[in-house]
């Protein structure tokens, strides 16, 4: 069934960032030309480019890399099998190096317009396809969205749900990020994978979605740019790994945010907050802080982290339900920015030493229109040091506990959801809510009051149990628990699916249009049926490919 698929990979990555159809000497019937006109006349997405090459060996000749300039999904998939690598993510233009028009340039990380997808180079065959989707599942941000086989071992893809757009604007911060999640990824696999290639250009040249070498797809499998970025950051704290967040340029005094000057500086320091009813205190800090960040253009993430930190320094610091719902009042919409009274009324309550009042003379201090990127940095408190962790800090711990407290052989742990959280050391409200907002871990319990007993596990444990019965194991008994295993959870039954081969005979899974916008749906309907008449065109009838165990 895989050698279907490669088209619908290549059609996945792209996103809209290029063209469906070729602008000249098109394959396609006039009408659907007609059509394709239309709808991308309507996208309001810049297209660009991708690089393609037809050997490995061409992307090191002595002239630079030969190839040439891929700007439509036509292309990139009618050519795909003479093809062996191309840049998945979207660059915003490419050129030709020399007048023949054989070798290109312009594949460069300050030219990249979008990030469509993360990629893992593993160099090794001491691995296999079910061993990749349990090692990303259990140990990295989840199961990659389609394997690709090579001549040395594999390359995973983890697609983005969309993609993040690349600008220059705070000096490339998007890619920055960028470069740290793709290196956290590969770092996270390479502890349980051989041979991951940690120096691999993040966004580089890789190897082509082609019919002979799609070992695993899984068109459901994408990830949100936000979600990475959030594991990322707890990723890096737990490894002590470079961190997401870098202090932008110095900015001149027109630009500068809210959170530049120096009364946020001399307010998200102290520690001596208090107060009380009827009195400038805790809450309102948080509150001006808050406002501060919103106006400046930080995420809701960012400033819940900030100023959890900020709460954890204060000698009395309040609950975090409380901060939850400062921030949330703060990033409401109903407020421009920080109010010059409360920063003038705390600061003068709990700073002996404050010198801001020549920065009050100008009000775009507090309300700004323009985001962008402070240059405070903030230096993160351990966490052994802080009253309170945050709820993705939890599920970590909850994870590596279940991972490293199941018996061999075994799927589950089970009791009381208390006692579960007093042996996880996981405060009781935290424990719920994990359970509540996680993805990756499963709970299912049986009977009710205080004779309900609570089993969990994770999506990796489960997937990983479940391909141990469904594939080496033949018996009935066996087949039936992997069912039993991969029916708690709908990414398990997928995976499961998907690498036992049972999808072998059946209809193109379609689910995918039921995800999309209606305003996108059409120019998707469009792309699969005239992509999905080139690929027809392009497969021989006797070509086969088998899963590698």
């Amino acid at each position: 069934m895989f050698n279907e698929n490669y088209w619908k990979a290549i059609d996945l990555v792209t996103h809209n960032g290029i063209t469906v159809h070729k602008k000249r000497n098109s394959q396609f019937a006039l009408r659907y030309l007609q059509l394709a006109n239309k709808e991308d006349s309507k996208s309001k997405d810049r297209k660009g480019v991708h690089f393609v090459v037809s050997r490995k060996a061409d992307l090191y000749t002595d002239h630079g890399v030969k190839g040439y300039i891929a700007t439509s999904k036509e292309t990139l998939i009618s050519d795909a099998q003479t093809l062996t690598h191309w840049t998945p993510n979207t660059y915003r233009f490419g050129e030709y190096a020399n007048n023949e028009r054989t070798h290109i340039k312009g594949h460069r990380e300050d030219n990249l317009q979008q990030i469509n997808t993360f990629v893992v180079d593993i160099d090794s065959q001491q691995t296999d396809v079910p061993g990749i989707v349990v090692a990303a599942s259990q140990y990295s941000v989840g199961a990659p969205t389609f394997i690709l086989k090579t001549a040395k071992g594999f390359q995973a893809y983890f697609v983005l749900d969309s993609p993040a757009f690349i600008s220059n604007n705070q000096n490339f911060k998007g890619l920055r990020v960028a470069k740290v999640i793709a290196a956290n990824i590969k770092h996270s696999l390479s502890r349980f994978l051989p041979a991951v290639d940690i120096g691999c250009n993040d966004f580089g040249f890789f190897r082509m979605p082609r019919p002979d070498n799609l070992v695993y797809f899984d068109e459901e499998a994408v990830f949100s740019f936000a979600n990475l970025r959030d594991w990322s950051s707890v990723y890096s704290e737990k490894h002590k790994t470079r961190g997401i967040y870098v202090a932008s340029p110095a900015k001149s005094d027109a630009q500068v945010l809210a959170t530049d000057r120096k009364w946020f500086d001399q307010l998200i320091h102290l520690t001596n907050i208090r107060g009380g009813r009827g009195s400038y205190g805790r809450n309102t800090a948080v509150f001006t802080l808050a406002l501060a960040c919103y106006s400046s253009g930080k995420s809701l993430q960012e400033a819940t982290d900030l100023l959890d930190e900020f709460n954890s320094n204060l000698h009395a610091p309040i609950s975090f339900r409380e901060l939850e719902r400062s921030i949330n009042s703060a990033y409401s919409g109903k407020y421009k920015g920080a109010k010059l009274e409360f920063i003038e009324g705390l600061l003068e309550t709990y700073d002996m030493n404050h010198d801001y009042k020549n920065e009050m003379s100008d009000p775009a201090a507090f309300i700004f229109q323009k985001a962008g990127c402070r240059t405070f940095r903030k230096h993160k408190k351990p966490r052994e040091q802080r009253q309170f962790s945050h709820i993705k800090e939890w599920e970590s711990d909850m994870l590596e506990y279940i991972e490293n407290h199941i018996a061999p052989g075994k799927t589950f742990l089970f009791g009381s959801q208390r006692e579960l959280a007093e042996k996880m050391a996981v405060p009781f409200s935290s424990f719920k809510k994990v359970i509540q907002q996680s993805n990756q871990i499963v709970k299912k319990t049986t009977g009710r009051g205080r004779q309900a007993i609570s089993y969990l596990s994770t999506i990796a444990i489960i997937v990983r149990e479940s391909i141990r019965n469904a594939i080496q194991k033949k018996n009935e008994a066996a087949q039936n628990y992997a069912a039993y295993l991969a029916s708690f959870s709908d990414v398990a039954e997928r995976i499961i699916t998907i690498i036992a081969g049972k999808q072998a005979n059946e209809t193109p899974n379609m689910r995918l249009f039921e995800r999309l916008s209606d305003k996108a749906r059409s120019q998707a309907q469009l792309s699969f049926e005239l992509l999905g008449s080139l690929q027809r065109r392009a497969i021989p009838r006797d070509s086969q490919v088998q899963l590698i165990f």
